[in-house]
């Protein structure tokens, strides 16, 4: 699955490898093959099918044992250690690149290419880590290179068979052409030991039957809590974790990202005690709204009321042409969501209002009562946030709106509100959502 960020990034791909010529017609270039050995390799499903490469035997074996979110392939292509001097006669460096934006890195013999790529904010040099052969030689194996815009990864391999199937078969991957030649035959590298690290996030064999049953808690489980899945959502290393699924209760809607699909109706709808309209909620947020309306009178703050739960697309689409009609579009847009693009769509939003003595007053009315300041203060202890805060217009569209709670569940809304945020869109490191795409 794929991540929702638009990544704004330079992508070094596309041309900057060239056409391999036949091994047997260049001469050998002169490194000694005894001394390469094979490098090892790594595929990380939470971070977007990524794979890291790496003949650092220390680096290899920590990963294997500690790191739960990449898992130990075996061994590839060779390559020739970096030595105190540089590179061995007849070998060039090869340049190792990270990017946080793409969660991957990337490899390159090409000088020029390195630094371009040097040059770009969206990559940290990480020098170079090993050397190979920038030109064909005798007994040589080509190591080929592919870029997938699917996911945004480059891929290196020196099996042709693996290769040929890539460009045969799989539409994802595209190929670029040999990255490096590699010798055939040489030193072994020191064995990967010992027990791996216990699969976390993607990596977990678990994790498809609980994304395709929906299961929130258990995704969340897999991850090590709610914390770590916020963390590897928000750093990309949770791809596999869909934040458009509207039966998960952390599903991303705004004006970039639409409900999906559109004519979505939740299961099942129960309407609050107290409620002024039709409109419930979802079964998996009634119980704890319900606990918050009983435990806001409790304290003495007064009554809240829902004045709006759940809407059918429709319905959106006629307060949004109200709402337009009134105010004209920028202004009626920040008040009222484009059909297909509103949370109360889920069944996991609230508009709520003041009740008192003498009846309860309006959404807008809400603001600097008892209750908003009690709503505002401990909604998250029932997995409710304030969805629409006051100065976070320029991220989430909409003016400030204390009276919409959205639901994101008790754990996320804990973590949501023990690390200051302020907005779904920061929470999950996602672009902000002024407009409509």
């Amino acid at each position: 699955m794929i991540v929702l960020a638009a990544l704004a990034v330079v992508v070094p791909h596309a041309g900057a490898v060239g056409a391999a010529e036949p091994a047997e017609a260049v001469a050998d270039a002169g490194a000694d093959p005894a001394a390469s050995r094979p490098i090892y390799r790594f595929w990380g499903a939470g971070y977007g099918n990524a794979h890291f490469y790496t003949l650092d035997h220390a680096e290899a074996q920590n990963l294997h044992r500690t790191d739960g979110w990449w898992a130990y392939e075996g061994t590839d292509f060779r390559v020739w250690p970096l030595g105190a001097n540089g590179c061995a006669s007849g070998t060039d460096p090869v340049h190792r690149f990270w990017s946080p934006g793409f969660t991957s890195h990337f490899y390159t013999m090409d000088a020029a290419e390195a630094d371009r790529v040097r040059h770009d904010d969206n990559w940290a040099y990480e020098g170079v880590r090993f050397c190979a052969l920038s030109a064909p030689a005798h007994g040589a194996v080509e190591v080929h290179r592919f870029w997938s815009s699917e996911y945004n990864k480059h891929f290196y391999t020196a099996n042709a068979s693996e290769a040929q199937n890539l460009r045969s078969n799989d539409p994802d991957w595209s190929y670029e052409g040999v990255a490096m030649y590699a010798p055939a035959s040489g030193a072994d590298s020191p064995p990967v030991t010992g027990d791996p690290a216990a699969r976390l996030g993607c990596q977990s064999p678990e994790m498809s039957a609980a994304v395709a049953s929906h299961d929130a808690g258990k995704i969340m489980r897999l991850f090590g809590g709610a914390g770590v899945l916020r963390d590897a959502i928000a750093n990309g290393r949770a791809s596999c974790v869909p934040l458009r699924d509207p039966a998960l209760p952390w599903v991303m809607v705004n004006k970039r990202y639409s409900v999906s699909p559109a004519g979505y109706v939740p299961p099942s709808l129960t309407v609050p005690s107290g409620s002024l309209v039709g409109g419930g909620l979802r079964g998996d947020a009634i119980g704890s709204y319900e606990q918050m309306q009983h435990d806001v009178s409790a304290s003495g703050a007064g009554r809240i009321a829902l004045t709006s739960g759940y809407r059918s697309y429709l319905t959106q689409e006629q307060i949004h042409r109200s709402q337009v009609s009134r105010l004209g579009l920028e202004q009626g847009e920040r008040l009222a969501a484009r059909p297909g693009h509103s949370e109360h769509q889920l069944g996991l939003a609230a508009d709520v209002v003041a009740c008192g003595a003498s009846g309860c007053g309006s959404m807008y009315a809400f603001a600097g009562t008892a209750q908003e300041r009690w709503v505002r203060e401990n909604s998250w202890r029932y997995g409710w946030i304030v969805r629409y805060e006051s100065g976070r217009t320029g991220t989430t569209g909409y003016n400030p709106e204390p009276w919409h709670l959205r639901y994101i569940g008790t754990d996320l809304a804990r973590v949501y509100h023990d690390g200051g945020y302020r907005t779904l869109e920061d929470f999950f490191g996602l672009p902000a959502a002024p407009e409509y795409l």
